[in-house]
């Protein structure tokens, strides 16, 4: 029979992400010595114990005075503007957002660490929920609305085929799968996982047309195109320090075409 164990917070944290990582209830279990029953409850759980951990982990950090006012508040306000939207943000996204703002006022040497990013949080009282229902699904009647109304003027002149939605995404190209095979009762574990990432524009016409795709790297000349001409490759490739689409490389790509 197994004995009963008092977890803390943190080895409850702990078991919920193993979970979230794909490993078996009852290899935790045996692994730590305890019922099934108990890693299911914690399972059952694990919005709570998330929550408290979060807040934990907040607590015992002394919250220094913000030395990026500016960025703070430019980044609170973008929050704000997405969750209105309804879009979900977790905290990697606002990482990557205060970069890419801070890279906007001028803060080249800024680096958004996870720790700024906790202070932000409990600066201004975020908390991590899950996503339920549909109660903020779009309106039906405003979206009719604006297509009969708005859209008929802000297309006037234009033909379906000079009309583009586009979109970016970042590919992680180097990161491995967080889920794999294993013998029976093997431990599990893996190494960090790369971030290293280029940033994809996805566009086409209302027509169908596809643009070329356009691939934002970090390197001016990287290795894989020696010897190749750039002319022949099936994307467009461009180039910044960050990976980034930048306003310079949107008014191009809008003006002259790439």
């Amino acid at each position: 029979m197994s004995k009963r164990k008092q977890f803390t917070i943190e080895e409850k944290a702990n078991v919920i992400f193993r979970l979230k990582k794909g490993e078996k209830k009852s290899d935790i279990a045996n692994e730590l010595g305890v019922g099934h029953f108990a890693i299911s409850n914690i399972w059952k759980a694990r919005d709570k114990i998330e929550q408290e951990f979060q807040n934990e982990k907040l607590s015992v950090k002394k919250l220094r005075n913000c030395t990026h006012t500016d960025l703070d508040n430019v980044l609170l306000r973008w929050f704000k503007n997405q969750r209105n939207l309804c879009i979900p943000i977790n905290g990697p996204i606002l990482q990557q957002k205060a970069n890419e703002l801070a890279e906007g006022l001028g803060k080249h040497n800024f680096n958004c660490s996870t720790g700024w990013i906790q202070r932000f949080r409990a600066r201004h009282n975020f908390v991590f929920s899950t996503i339920s229902g549909e109660s903020n699904s779009v309106n039906t009647e405003i979206t009719q609305n604006w297509l009969e109304k708005v859209w008929p003027k802000l297309r006037e002149g234009y033909t379906d085929d000079q009309i583009y939605n586009a979109d970016e995404t970042g590919l992680f190209y180097r990161i491995l799968p967080n889920r794999t095979l294993k013998f029976k009762g093997e431990k599990c574990s893996g190494g960090k996982m790369s971030k290293e990432r280029l940033t994809v524009l996805v566009s086409a016409s209302m027509t169908g047309k596809k643009m070329k795709l356009i691939i934002i790297g970090k390197s001016r000349n990287p290795r894989c195109f020696k010897n190749i001409n750039s002319d022949c490759l099936p994307v467009t490739y461009e180039y910044n320090s960050k990976a980034w689409m930048t306003a310079e490389l949107w008014s191009k790509i809008l003006l002259i075409g790439i």
